[in-house]
């Protein structure tokens, strides 16, 4: 964390950095808690930081990575440029994918100290318990929700989704800091990942509780640590998932509920029916940025007429609103040119978090922000197959790890 001493060193003679850093603290903060607060603080803290950019600019050469940020902001401006279905939401689509991809590339050139990369982390884990504690009142002891949500991210999926990249990110901490941390602070670190994957079990997202399981495994496996450790980690988490039947968790009810209507998908097979056959509406560009919800019956009727295709209104879901897959809402809203840039973003941090994995987990902030980047990755491409992930405050928190682990990576590699 920072001390005194590095806050006078650091901040005393750098204004601009100090307020940087207090707004970025501020929405991470409010970002699961508080929906207008967030979107003052992030518009502050992107000015700021667009600021320190065009004042650094001199000394900074374009990389890679800006190549990735630019192109898949481009693909969601030419889908609203060239949008299939207008006018509808696609500007305002596309204000979204601006802010939230400009977020990480500005922190991905950012140079951030190893102590202030460790104060934004445990911020963002910090920042979630209070919403989490509230959502759990509503819907445990006042019954005000009839799911688990977090008050600024809303849906239960969605709140599911934040809640899986934070589970990720403390273990991840917890992990690389256990050998050096007394025995109430272990206590503390010890409770942060069973909290938030508790938490995961009763918010019953089946694709969430899912992907965890291979998380948790490869945090625990990868995060360097003696044996003992891993067998005492691996073991935690497996008494809780032996009590979930005991125990009579709502998700095993959920599952068996959905089988039982032969409804294993929740419906989403239909859902995904609309998106392959829109897909073939503006297959360049797409529909648009957000306008997935446009689509209508006769729009895909006419389609499948076209093509000489029988149709039948009973196999399309179109009443979802929205096409419950990342890649799926990428190909449709965007087009090809939106998905290969997707598709190029999601392998680009793959190849990364590949990459830098033997010179990060040799140090304890990059062991742990690497977790935290591998936790956001995972969640977003894995639950993207079956939920519409990367947007609105988990994109930002995904993208909050993305954007760190590249200016940490920049970073070390500047101090060979």
């Amino acid at each position: 964390m920072m001390s005194l001493t590095f806050l006078q060193q650091t901040y005393s003679k750098n204004f601009s950095k100090l307020l940087e850093m207090i707004f970025l603290t501020l929405m991470l903060l409010s970002l699961p808690s508080l929906e207008a607060p967030k979107n003052i603080f992030l518009i502050l803290f992107l000015t700021t930081a667009l600021y320190r950019e065009w004042s650094e600019t001199k000394t900074k050469s374009w990389s890679f990575w800006d190549w990735v940020f630019f192109s898949y902001i481009s693909s969601s401006f030419l889908s609203a440029l060239f949008a299939g279905i207008s006018p509808g939401n696609e500007w305002g689509g596309f204000r979204g994918m601006l802010i939230w991809t400009s977020f990480a590339w500005l922190l991905s050139r950012s140079k951030y100290s190893p102590q202030e990369i460790t104060w934004l982390i445990w911020i963002a884990i910090l920042g979630t318990l209070p919403p989490l504690i509230w959502g759990l009142i509503e819907y445990m002891i006042i019954h005000t929700k009839d799911a688990l949500q977090l008050h600024s991210v809303g849906h239960v999926n969605h709140s599911a989704i934040y809640l899986g990249i934070i589970l990720g990110a403390a273990l991840s901490v917890s992990l690389s800091i256990w050998k050096t941390a007394g025995i109430f602070k272990k206590l503390f670190l010890l409770s942060l990942p069973i909290f938030f994957f508790v938490a995961i079990i009763i918010g019953q997202s089946r694709g969430v509780f899912g992907i965890s399981l291979i998380r948790l495994s490869l945090i625990i496996l990868l995060i360097p640590n003696s044996n003992q450790i891993k067998l005492i980690a691996f073991g935690i988490f497996g008494i809780i998932l032996a009590l979930m039947p005991i125990m009579n968790a709502a998700i095993i009810q959920k599952q068996i509920a959905n089988q039982n209507a032969n409804a294993v998908l929740s419906d989403r097979d239909r859902v995904w029916n609309v998106s392959l056959e829109a897909a073939h509406f503006y297959p360049v560009f797409g529909i648009g940025n957000g306008n997935w919800g446009l689509i209508t019956l006769d729009d895909l009727k006419k389609s499948r007429v076209e093509r000489g295709l029988p149709f039948d209104e009973k196999i399309y879901g179109i009443e979802h609103r929205h096409s419950h897959s990342l890649y799926l809402t990428a190909l449709v809203e965007r087009g090809v040119v939106g998905f290969l840039t997707l598709m190029l973003l999601m392998s680009s941090w793959f190849i990364l978090l590949i990459k830098t994995y033997t010179k990060l987990k040799k140090m304890t902030p990059g062991a742990y922000l690497w977790g935290a980047s591998l936790s956001a990755w995972i969640v977003t491409c894995g639950v993207g197959v079956v939920n519409s992930t990367f947007h609105h405050e988990h994109a930002i928190l995904a993208f909050l790890f993305l954007g760190l682990h590249l200016s940490f990576t920049r970073l070390t590699n500047t101090k060979k």
